[in-house]
């Protein structure tokens, strides 16, 4: 390796002692510096041949404008031993980026003096007077002059040091994964010596590591798009013996230019034609390049497409795409995203567009109600083909029965032509409609809906309300609400009514037909006052009806209860005295009252009327215009303002004889005509004979 030698005004004396052995000696007014090369067989004293083994590589570095040291050249002995003049010794130098060497003579750099030397060979002393720019990287050789003859005996390198110089650059274009060199370095400037220490700072990723100073230029290698960014270079240098020399900035600001980069997006669409929305082709998200990219739509057909119209563009960086609107057959291929910024290649990213045709809907459709378990049933629907399949052909089917009162929507989606919609609410009526749909991918195109087939039942049960009209002869106001008419008008609608506590259900029997379109009616009939009675409303349509009854109603004014009656005997001919008792207590107290005895044969009918109906007390009447001994089957009524009882049957037989002892009573007869009752007044007939 060199060694570097900087004390100013040194003294350097160069000889060659032997093949093996070099000294140095330096001298100095304050103080002596001793370099020594030394080998095992050194002969101290000994001079050998100068013309073998020169010694070389030397580098003394100086401050430029500054005298140098002054260096002294011995030459030794010849080859017979006999001294050799002093003129035998001389210098030469080899300026930088010449090729010739040229002997040194003194001169305003330069100062040359020759002497006999303590070895008792001639010597030649060397000063550099002034170190000036001529001398930097010169090579200073001396040797041994025999005429022209100039055998090198050592020589030595001339550095300057140089502190560095830098400069503000400005922006530099690099591509990324490739390199680029800038001129940072003042070009007018020597190289920096000693070579200097490198700092970099900046926003950006750029490091040491990836540059490479070689005065004047910086070159930056590996760069990636981080990398962009300002930066500042400094160039430390110092002299070899640590003392600082100098210090420089230099500016930059780094631009790596990479190719258009962009997150890959969807490589097929689909819609529908004639669907209200537009389409969206995704070209990529998080679009990048440096420049940043323009971006080139190409129709189908290789148009080039321009915003606006059916267009719409979004060109990112975040999202790149194009909006289609009205698409239609036409718009069927592939369309292309081209990413271009000038840097390699252009990027094109190809989208298939697939647009679907709706099939037409399903014709025919019918269905069928399959009763379960109330309150679920199903339905089997079916239909038939549609006369148009669309584009691509249909899929599947899907069906829907939808009731505004079920909140729940019914699907089925099936292949076939026919379809099973279970878990329907019994009673509820259904919107029955089918869907043919194509499918590409998630995007669907759905028929219009075929015709709505409607799912009708019977009415809702209706809700009834009773209350007697009190002031209107015992009539009674039956009102009702249909709350659903299970989808088919309301044919008829029946009022029917039976008193509780008879027996049976004679609803049938007493029914009073009204209006369809009728929410009440007026049951004007003859009903028994403190008797209770139940009503019934019946509600038809084409599919079937439902039936609803309102609880008891009992009435407190009306026509009077079946009389109780019995039989005394009297003296006096033809005739007899009936005991006819009230049935119950305040029945019929409105208005006059009478009690009337019919017999059809022989005829009998008369009349006793009352003021008023006393209910649980007995009268008397007589039945007059009898023939003694004859049997006669009596039907005795209590009638008021609203109406005529049912009759109490009993026989009787008037005699013109006294009995044995006393009156006996007959037993009560029994109401409304009845076998029964006409059987208990023959017996009480019979027994009241025998007592006579």
């Amino acid at each position: 390796n060199p060694v570097h030698i900087s004390q100013i005004g040194a003294v350097l004396i160069l000889t060659k002692m032997n093949a093996s052995r070099w000294k140095m000696e330096a001298y100095r007014i304050l103080f002596v510096v001793i370099v020594a090369i030394s080998s095992a067989n050194a002969q101290g004293g000994v001079l050998v041949n100068p013309y073998s083994n020169p010694v070389s590589g030397y580098v003394f570095s100086y401050d430029l404008n500054q005298p140098g040291p002054t260096m002294t050249c011995i030459g030794s002995n010849n080859d017979t031993g006999t001294a050799v003049y002093q003129q035998n010794t001389g210098w030469k130098v080899l300026y930088s980026g010449s090729t010739m060497q040229t002997i040194i003579a003194s001169s305003s750099i330069f100062a040359l003096s020759q002497e006999p030397s303590s070895f008792g060979v001639g010597q030649s002393n060397l000063t550099i007077l002034n170190v000036t720019n001529i001398l930097d990287g010169a090579s200073i050789s001396c040797g041994i002059l025999v005429s022209a003859r100039f055998t090198q005996i050592a020589s030595f390198t001339v550095k300057i040091y140089w502190v560095p110089v830098l400069k503000t650059v400005g922006t530099v274009d690099g591509l990324k994964d490739s390199s680029v060199t800038l001129q940072i370095g003042d070009a007018l400037s020597p190289p920096p010596y000693p070579t200097p220490t490198l700092t970099l700072a900046g926003n950006g990723t750029l490091t040491l590591t990836q540059i490479q100073y070689n005065h004047p230029n910086l070159t930056l290698s590996g760069l990636t798009e981080a990398n962009s960014g300002s930066y500042v270079l400094t160039a430390t240098n110092s002299r070899f013996n640590g003392i600082f020399l100098g210090a420089s900035n230099g500016t930059f600001t780094l631009n790596v230019q990479f190719a258009p980069v962009i997150t890959a997006g969807r490589s097929q669409a689909a819609a529908v034609q004639g669907q209200p929305f537009p389409v969206s082709l995704q070209c990529g998200t998080n679009l990048g390049g440096n420049p940043f990219p323009t971006v080139q739509w190409r129709s189908s057909n290789g148009t080039v497409v321009i915003s606006g119209g059916r267009y719409a563009m979004d060109n990112g960086p975040s999202n790149v795409q194009l909006n289609i609107s009205n698409v239609d057959q036409n718009s069927n291929g592939t369309w292309m995203c081209i990413l271009s910024n000038g840097i390699l290649s252009p990027i094109v990213v190809n989208i298939s567009l697939y647009v679907l045709v709706p099939p037409s809907p399903p014709p025919n459709v019918t269905n069928s109600l399959i009763p379960l378990a109330n309150p679920k049933s199903q339905v089997s629907v079916s239909w038939q083909v549609p006369f148009s399949s669309g584009v691509p052909l249909l899929s599947e089917y899907r069906v829907f029965a939808v009731s505004a009162r079920d909140p729940t929507n019914r699907t089925v989606t099936t292949s076939q032509t026919f379809a099973t919609i279970d878990m329907l609410l019994a009673g509820l009526n259904y919107t029955i409609t089918v869907y043919a749909v194509s499918i590409v991918g998630t995007t669907e195109a759905v028929s219009n809906p075929s015709d709505m087939v409607i799912l009708s039942t019977a009415p809702d049960v209706p809700t009834v309300v009773c209350s007697p009209l009190a002031a209107s002869f015992g009539n009674v106001n039956v009102s009702w609400v249909i709350s659903y008419d299970g989808g088919r008008p309301v044919t008829a609608i029946q009022v029917g009514y039976r008193q509780v506590g008879t027996g049976g259900n004679l609803y049938q029997d007493t029914q009073a037909v009204v209006s369809p379109g009728a929410t009440s009616a007026i049951i004007m009939q003859q009903f028994v006052a403190t008797s209770s009675y139940a009503f019934q409303v019946n509600v038809t349509n084409e599919i079937g009806n439902s039936t609803s009854v309102c609880g008891q109603v009992t009435i407190s004014e009306g026509i009077p209860p079946t009389p109780k009656t019995y039989t005394t005997f009297t003296y006096g001919p033809n005739s007899v005295v009936l005991m006819i008792s009230a049935a119950s207590s305040g029945a019929g107290t409105t208005g006059s009252f009478a009690f009337r005895v019919v017999s059809s044969n022989p005829y009998v009918n008369q009349s006793f009327p009352f003021p008023s109906y006393v209910g649980g007390t007995q009268v008397t009447v007589t039945v007059t215009g009898l023939r003694d001994g004859t049997t006669y089957f009596f039907s005795v009524y209590a009638s008021n303002v609203y109406g005529t009882s049912d009759p109490a049957n009993m026989m009787v037989q008037p005699k013109s004889s006294p009995p044995t002892s006393g009156t006996l009573p007959s037993n009560s007869a029994p109401q409304n005509g009845s076998a029964g009752a006409i059987a208990g007044g023959v017996l009480g007939g019979i027994i009241g004979l025998l007592l006579l």
